[in-house]
């Protein structure tokens, strides 16, 4: 019986119907999973409201209620999914939101000195306060010499060589 309600439910659906209904379901859970200010939500219901109406128009009203039905359970599934994996938090970090932090990390580094660990051509590694970061310079500085933080931006950490004569190290 559970078998024929089924078929039957799939049955008289046509194209425009589940159409609607995959790209609005896929959208809704892109938002998510990935959250962009509720613009994927809004097309995703939207999409889906449209595939109800025209289930409710085309079909009986016994079928828009199983419709209905499923597309809560699938939603419930998804959100069962992202609680068990936790993956709404992962995917929720941005790259500028990173970047960000970066910034409140190592902003406190600032004219701080340490030594270049490799020879630094636009991108090495310097370990400063006992600190290993990836750092950014536009002059090439040796292996060994001694560098300063001068900006942190979102993206990199900017340093330069310091001479050996700078009285003013911290």
């Amino acid at each position: 019986m559970l078998a024929k309600s089924f078929s039957q439910l799939f049955d008289s659906m046509n194209m425009v119907t589940v159409c609607l209904w995959i790209v609005g379901f896929i959208l809704f859970c892109v938002e998510f999973f990935q959250p962009m200010h509720g613009v994927m939500y809004i097309l995703g219901g939207g999409l889906t409201a449209g595939a109800f109406v025209t289930r409710m128009v085309y079909g009986t009203a016994g079928e828009a209620f199983m419709f209905v039905l499923i597309t809560a359970v699938l939603l419930f599934a998804v959100h069962c999914v992202s609680i068990a994996t936790q993956k709404r938090d992962w995917l929720k970090v941005s790259r500028i939101e990173k970047a960000g932090e970066r910034t409140r990390k190592y902003g406190s580094l600032i004219d701080h000195v340490g030594i270049a660990n490799t020879s630094i051509d636009l991108t090495g590694n310097a370990t400063i306060n006992d600190v290993n970061l990836v750092v950014y310079s536009e002059t090439p500085i040796k292996r060994g010499e001694r560098v300063r933080i001068t900006k942190i931006t979102q993206d990199r950490i900017t340093v330069e060589r310091v001479d050996e004569y700078d009285d003013d190290l911290i």
